[in-house]
């Protein structure tokens, strides 16, 4: 008897399902990705020979761990309502984003083949969505020269209103704003003590790509309004093309006060290397600490099918002002130009998993001149 009311319950699930799918899909989605991992750091100036080295597991190298749901709900003629929910999972330690809920994407929304789709929530910003690769990971990443063009904190805009045209024979526009937040002060109920929360301010992304046969080509603008200084801007231009025997991508852009959503910080990698030993460490690795920050970024990657797996080579390079006088606000000659250089290789074993290794080096790590990385890793990515 309670089998057959297992039986009878499950067959009313199932047609329960079966109703709801054909008003509306959802996805379970995810990226899992891990292997070993060795990073050594080399600081060798005025006097100063400090290493810090380190080895072991290292999660989401080729891309971010991570497990999502998206849907779409069709309410006819050609519109449907979408959504998608992505939180970042961390395979060692399973301490992703913080420990936050949907930390790496959150919206809702409408979507039409005829006039775009448009977007509520936590999204990326254009200079994420229009670079072009092939591009490099971890030290050979692109985005440790590039201000806006990551998947850091910074190009995940919180509050934002986001559109993306219709692809039209290949191109497409994108157009997002972040509302400002005046953070607030809140007085306790003795009325004698406040808490005061910081501001932040507006968000403008807009950007626009095409792509069609062997040829990519991305823009993008970012401009984020800080309270108290001049507000940080950047813009990139990539292009790529598949010879088939070999891919190319070429880009280059600029930064302004400040490398907003950049992933390259120096203190991000070595947290207390030499606080008593660089200066530009004393003064802050972060250029946006710098109101007339400049920046220059340039990024060469080749790509090429060999041995059944795909071959990258890739070089990163940026030129900045940080060398102007510490009265400025610069860090004098305790800067330099960041040069970055990787080889990795990925080979399948099937479409949804492989295996890859990868070597990286890089000169003046984030600014910080004769500070030096090196890594190499080896490890497996499996997509759900």
């Amino acid at each position: 008897m309670k089998k057959t009311l297992l039986a009878a319950a499950l067959l009313a699930g199932f047609a329960t399902a079966g109703v709801a799918q054909a008003e509306t899909s959802v996805t379970l989605y995810g990226i899992l990705d891990t292997g070993y991992g060795y990073q050594n750091f080399k600081y060798d100036r005025n006097g100063a020979d400090l290493t810090a080295k380190s080895s072991g597991l290292r999660d989401g190298t080729f891309n971010g761990s991570r497990w999502g749901l998206k849907g779409a709900e069709d309410l006819g003629d050609g519109l449907r309502a979408i959504f998608q929910l992505e939180a970042s999972v961390n395979l060692g330690s399973q301490a992703g984003n913080g420990q936050r809920g949907f930390a790496r994407q959150s919206f809702v929304g409408l979507s039409s083949d005829s006039w775009g789709t448009f977007t509520m929530g936590r999204q990326y910003s254009a200079g994420t969505e229009t670079f072009q690769g092939p591009n490099g990971v971890n030290l050979g990443d692109a985005d440790k020269v590039f201000g806006s063009v990551g998947l850091g904190e910074g190009t995940r805009v919180e509050n934002s209103f986001k559109y993306v045209t219709p692809d039209l024979s290949g191109f497409k526009a994108i157009v997002l704003y972040g509302t400002g937040d005046d953070g607030g002060t809140w007085v306790n109920r003795d009325g004698n003590t406040s808490t005061s929360y910081g501001d932040r301010g507006s968000r403008v992304s807009v950007g626009a790509l095409y792509a069609n046969g062997p040829i990519g080509v991305g823009a993008s603008y970012d401009r984020q309004s800080v309270t108290g200084q001049d507000a940080m801007t950047s813009w990139q231009l990539s292009a790529s093309y598949d010879f088939e025997v070999v891919k190319l991508a070429l880009a280059y852009g600029q930064d302004r006060h400040g490398k907003l959503g950049w992933n390259g910080n120096a203190g991000s990698y070595i947290g207390g290397l030499s606080e008593a030993n660089s200066k530009a460490l004393q003064t802050g690795t972060d250029p946006a600490s710098y109101n007339d920050f400049k920046s220059n970024n340039y990024h060469v990657g080749l790509s090429a099918p060999i041995g059944g797996g795909t071959l990258y080579a890739g070089w990163n390079y940026s030129t900045s002002n940080l060398d102007d006088s510490v009265a400025d606000g610069g860090w004098g000659d305790a800067a330099d130009n960041i040069s970055a250089y990787q080889l990795n290789y990925v080979y399948p074993l099937s479409k949804r998993t492989s295996l890859y290794t990868y070597a990286s080096y890089m000169k003046n790590v984030g600014y910080v001149k004769d500070l030096t990385g090196t890594e190499a890793g080896v490890g497996i990515n499996h997509k759900f």
